[in-house]
């Protein structure tokens, strides 16, 4: 404290230099202020009557802020208050310095007030685009990103003259030489925005831009398609990188743009709707040396039942060019698009012909939501009769004896969803697929993988109406890996509800399945299901199965689980 205190004096002289050690001795105080000391507490009052600067970052010796926001020099009240010629001279002229301070305004709070602008009065900009022909692309994709919302919006504006303006500014020569940083390629945002424009004035007829203005809109396309940078996209990727890269939203545009040419058209045209210059471009990129993102083999399977109704006689022709099963990735792309919509019988039949469900199943797809949409497919058409298990060559049969636990889990999982819902033709299918997954799973019982489908199989138990000694079986099996996978708690709480049900009919062998249960988890179902056995073991006592119930009971209470006690002290003494 003496050695903090000293050497002020001798720097009285000096008052910049005095309050700068004023300052440091306050910080050096400032940790010793909790102690409560009478001379830390005067020494520091002393120093802050010489320097009341607010300390900040103690114990630092400098440090640094930085600002990496987004202040707009304009409100947007007072740039709309602008002409347009005025917006334009003023985006043009505006410079950004050095960012600091939060107060400081910045390129990127300009661009989002213009957005706003836009969003607000999208007609005042289009009454006049002529002054933005000059501006830079950064400010240009914000009018049309404003614009875009606008539209999403219902807000009505002048499309031709927007259409016009972007012909425009796709048509300069500097537009297309100009060089950007990584992550701020203005360019690709124009051709982006530009192609969700056409998209969302032409994917809904009841809120579409005039039908006069398409020449305009298939131009725009055709110059995007040819001048959109493919992302870095692998099959293993989700649907949502591949239709919201910007080549793959020109390809979604192009697919809308000719759906909303053949609903105007759909009296006038029979079996081949879609334009003729985008189907002569969809056909010359079936040939992926012409056409390699893998975005546009997703959209060709993301989009088939589009392409089914444009032209169906050109997706049969060229079903083995749209899922190309010689590339692999171009394949994978394709058909995990295609499976993400539910299964249709023309497909199925069709594909299946072809041989790429059978691909399928043999293809270590990465992606869940599109392993799981393979299951579905087949699961499904095996319930409408598509498919027998007793037929060797069925895909049902080859899904079951594939090899591929996470497709096992992934059937498992089809039924289970189906609980709350089962139409009697689903429960038929359910035994004969219970009996078929259990032979190929036991085999293999002793295998960690396949134990993570044999325990949630165990939930199946909800989906029938009685239990025969087959099922007991099957589940006594099932009870025994329940706390070796993850996310036994679910299966296991799913497992104890059902048996309620059943308790009714099969008391003696819901019993059975009682006394399978882990005792290391018995503590557990004291938490979080007592009521549900509480109920189902009163069942048991009021159906004569007094033994039973007894052990029950008593396994709970060894399991350092004894909430059951009174039930069981209550039928101790009846007759």
């Amino acid at each position: 404290m003496d050695r903090i205190d000293s050497g002020l004096t001798s720097t009285k002289d000096d008052d910049t230099r005095s309050k700068s050690i004023a300052y440091k001795r306050r910080e050096w105080l400032s940790a010793l202020l909790e102690t409560g000391n009478e001379k830390v507490i005067a020494a520091y009052q002393k120093y802050e009557q010489i320097n009341p600067a607010p300390i900040k970052h103690p114990g630092f010796n400098c440090s640094t802020e930085i600002w990496a926001g987004s202040t707009s020099p304009l409100t947007v009240e007072k740039l709309s208050s602008l002409s347009n010629a005025q917006i334009a001279e003023y985006l043009i002229n505006f410079k950004e310095t050095e960012v600091f301070r939060k107060s400081d305004p910045t390129e990127r709070g300009l661009a989002q007030t213009l957005e706003k602008c836009v969003e607000a009065d999208p007609q005042k900009f289009t009454d006049n685009l002529l002054p933005f022909q000059d501006v830079s692309s950064f400010y240009q994709s914000s009018l049309l990103h404003g614009s875009l919302k606008a539209w999403r919006d219902e807000k009505p504006f002048d499309w031709f003259a927007l259409l016009k303006f972007i012909c425009k500014i796709l048509s300069f020569e500097h537009f297309w030489s100009g060089q950007y940083k990584v992550g701020f390629n203005y360019r690709n945002w124009i051709l982006s925005t530009a192609a969700d424009l056409i998209r969302e004035g032409t994917k809904d007829d009841k809120h579409a831009f005039d039908v006069q203005f398409l020449p305009l809109a298939e131009e725009i396309l055709l110059i995007l398609v040819e001048k959109a940078e493919p992302s870095i996209f692998a099959p293993k990727d989700s649907s949502l990188d591949a239709l919201s890269s910007d080549r793959g939203k020109v390809f979604s545009a192009m697919i809308n743009y000719a759906l909303r040419v053949a609903r105007i058209n759909e009296d006038k045209l029979e079996s081949c709707r879609w334009t003729q210059s985008i189907k002569t471009d969809f056909t010359n990129r079936l040939d992926r040396s012409v056409e390699p993102s893998l975005e546009f083999s997703y959209t060709l399977g993301f989009y088939l039942p589009n392409l089914l109704y444009l032209d169906e006689h050109w997706v049969v022709s060229n079903i083995d060019h749209i899922f190309p099963q010689q590339n692999e990735d171009h394949w994978q792309a394709a058909f995990s698009g295609y499976l993400l919509h539910p299964v249709r019988e023309e497909f199925y039949l069709l594909l299946k012909a072809h041989r790429h469900y059978q691909k399928a199943l043999n293809t270590p797809f990465t992606d869940a939501e599109v392993l799981n949409a393979l299951v579905n497919h087949i699961c499904t058409r095996w319930i409408e009769d598509s498919e027998t298990l007793e037929d060797k060559t069925s895909l049902i049969y080859q899904l079951i004896h594939s090899g591929n636990p996470n497709l096992l889990a992934g059937m498992v999982y089809f039924f289970s969803r189906r609980a709350d819902n089962l139409s009697d033709k689903v429960k038929i299918k359910v035994i004969s697929a219970w009996r078929a997954l259990f032979e190929v799973l036991s085999e293999h019982r002793n295998e960690a993988q396949y134990q993570k489908v044999l325990s949630p199989l165990s939930q199946w138990i909800g989906l029938i109406d009685e239990i025969d000694d087959e099922v007991l079986t099957w589940i006594k099996v099932s009870m025994n890996y329940l706390n070796k996978v993850p996310g036994y708690a679910f299966t296991l709480s799913s497992v104890i509800e059902a048996l309620q049900k059943h308790a009714l009919t099969t008391p003696e062998k819901v019993g059975e399945i009682y006394l399978e249960i882990p005792k290391s988890e018995m503590w557990y179902l004291q938490g979080m299901k007592k009521g549900d056995i509480e109920k189902t073991v009163r069942i048991l006592y009021e159906k004569g199965h007094n033994g039973i119930a007894d052990e029950i009971c008593i396994q709970f209470a060894k399991a350092n689980a004894p909430f059951l006690k009174s039930v069981y002290e209550e039928y101790q003494n009846q007759p």
